[in-house]
C-alpha cells in the first residue's frame, strides 16, 4: 500500500487525475454502450445477426428493441451487468466459434413480458385450436417463453418463418405425460379434426403408405394433420423400427413369419426393387404370381 501521506502534491495530483480520467471514461463507455446497444441496428452489424434481425423485423414485435427482452436489467445497469457476455459474443464474432442459428445465453423472464402483456387473459390461436392461456401460464407457472420462443425469431421453414409454436412442442408433454401433463386426443385441442375413421381399421399399420400413394383417397394427406411435427414419419421410418418387426437383431431370420401373414405390408416401407430383391429372387414372386 503506497503511503499516500509520503507522497507530494504532484504525485497525489497526478494519480487524482488519473483515477478521474478513468472514472470518467468509463462513465463515458457505459453512457454511449447503453445508447449503442439499444439499436437493433448494432446487432445487424454482425453477419451472423442477420437472420434474426430479419425475422424480428417481421415480427409483432418489430418496434420493441433486443435490450427490452435481452438485457437482464434495464437501463446503465443492465449494460453494465451484461458486459462479461458482451465480451464473449465479441470474442465468438471475431474468432468465428458461434453457432447458428444463434441463440440466447439465458431465456428471457416472463416478468420482460408481462410489462406488456397481463397474465390472467385467456388467449387461444385462430384456426380450430383450443389452448387455454390461463392453465399454462397461472396454474402450472409455464414461463412464456418454453411456448413463445420462436414468436420474434421464428425457425426458418421452406422460406416461411414460423412463429407458432410447434405441435411437437405440445406433445412433448401431452403425448407423454410429462411433468404431470394430461394426456390429450385430438379433439381436446383441435374443434374440427379428429382420427379418421381409416385410421381405426385393423390393417392400417400396413396399409398406410398405400393409402398416402393413393391422391384419391380421402386421408391420402398427412400433412394436413401432421404437418406440425416434421418428425412425425421419421420417428418410425429412421430412428426405430415398427413394433411389427419383432425379433430384434435377429430380424433377418424371423422377417419372413410376418412376410408369410401379408406380404404386402412389407411394401408399405420397403420398395421390393430396391430392398427385397436384393436378398429374394424376384422370379419367384412372378412364378407365384405375387
Amino acid at each position: 500500500m503506497p503511503d499516500i501521506k509520503g507522497m507530494s502534491s504532484r504525485t497525489k495530483k497526478l494519480i487524482l487525475t488519473i483515477a478521474t480520467s478513468l472514472v470518467v471514461f468509463f462513465i463515458a463507455v457505459v453512457v454511449a454502450g447503453t445508447a449503442m446497444t439499444s439499436r437493433p441496428q448494432t446487432c445487424n452489424l454482425c453477419h451472423e445477426m442477420k437472420d434474426p434481425v430479419k425475422a424480428w423485423q417481421a415480427s409483432s414485435h418489430e418496434k420493441i428493441t433486443c435490450i427490452e427482452c435481452h438485457h437482464k436489467e434495464p437501463g446503465y445497469l443492465g449494460f453494465v451487468v451484461g458486459i462479461p457476455t458482451k465480451i464473449t459474443e465479441a470474442t465468438k464474432h471475431i474468432t468465428g466459434s458461434f453457432q447458428t442459428p444463434v441463440k440466447a445465453t439465458h431465456d428471457t423472464k416472463s416478468k420482460v413480458c408481462q410489462k406488456c402483456h397481463v397474465s390472467w387473459r385467456n388467449v387461444s390461436p385462430g384456426g380450430d385450436l383450443i389452448v387455454p392461456h390461463n392453465l399454462h401460464f397461472e396454474k402450472r407457472k409455464i414461463d412464456c417463453v418454453v411456448c413463445h420462443t420462436s414468436v420474434v425469431h421464428g425457425e426458418d421453414r421452406d422460406n416461411e418463418i414460423m412463429r407458432r409454436p410447434a405441435m411437437q412442442l405440445c406433445l412433448s408433454c401431452h403425448d407423454t405425460g410429462r411433468e404431470s401433463a394430461p394426456i390429450l386426443k385430438c379433439k381436446d385441442c383441435h374443434t374440427e379434426k379428429g382420427v379418421p375413421a381409416s385410421h381405426t381399421n385393423k390393417d392400417w399399420f400396413e396399409m398406410h403408405g398405400q393409402l398416402y400413394k393413393d391422391p384419391n383417397h380421402p386421408d391420402s394427406q398427412c400433412d394436413n394433420c401432421h404437418g406440425w411435427t416434421p418428425t412425425f414419419c421419421s420417428d418410425c421410418h429412421k430412428s426405430k423400427l415398427p413394433t411389427t418387426h419383432y425379433g430384434g437383431e435377429q430380424w433377418r431370420t424371423f422377417h419372413s413369419i410376418r412376410a408369410k401373414v401379408r406380404k404386402s405390408g412389407c411394401l408399405v416401407c420397403h420398395d421390393a426393387k430396391t430392398f427385397c430383391y436384393k436378398c429374394h429372387d424376384p422370379f419367384e414372386d412372378l412364378e407365384k404370381g405375387k
